[in-house]
C-alpha cells in the first residue's frame, strides 16, 4: 500500500481550474461534480491517463457519466460523503506508491452545498476522520 494523500480543490468550479489540479499530480482518484457548467468535462480528456478512477456526485452525474463512459473507470456515488468513502478504500487497496484523492468538481456546488467553502471544510473533515490521511489544499 503506497502514500494517499486528500487535497481539496473544492475552488475549482468549473473545467479550466480542474485542469491545474488534474496536471499537479498522477495517480488520481478523482471526486468531481455538482452543477455542471457549460461544456462540461470534455476539455480535461488530455488530463485521463494521471486519473485511476473517477466518483460521479452531485447533478452533474449523469453528464459526467456519459464524458467518461469507454474512458475512464468512474461511479456514480451521488454525494460527497459516498465518494470519499468509496475514493478512499480504492486507494487504499491499489495505490503501490503515492496516490492523491483529490476534490476538484468541475462544478458550482449549490446543488448540495451552501458554497465551495463549505464543500471543502466537509471534504477537509470527512478526510481527516480517516485513519492516516495526509490532508493537503484549502478550498479557500
Amino acid at each position: 500500500m503506497g502514500n494517499v494523500v486528500y487535497v481539496s480543490d473544492s475552488k475549482a468550479t468549473n473545467a479550466d481550474a480542474t485542469a491545474r489540479a488534474l496536471s499537479s499530480y498522477r495517480d488520481i482518484y478523482w471526486i468531481l461534480g455538482g452543477q455542471a457548467k457549460e461544456g462540461g468535462i470534455a476539455p480535461l480528456a488530455s488530463y485521463f491517463e494521471r486519473i485511476r478512477h473517477a466518483f460521479l456526485i452531485g447533478e452533474a452525474t449523469e453528464l459526467f457519466a456519459g464524458q467518461l463512459d469507454g474512458r475512464l473507470p468512474y461511479t456514480r456515488c451521488g454525494d460527497l460523503r459516498s465518494a470519499l468513502d468509496a475514493a478512499h478504500a480504492l486507494a487504499q487497496r491499489e495505490a503501490t506508491g503515492p496516490a492523491v484523492v483529490l476534490l476538484s468538481p468541475a462544478c458550482a456546488s449549490w446543488d448540495q452545498w451552501r458554497s465551495y467553502e463549505h464543500r471543502g471544510d466537509a471534504f477537509r473533515a470527512m478526510a481527516r476522520a480517516l485513519p492516516g490521511a495526509e490532508i493537503l489544499g484549502r478550498a479557500a
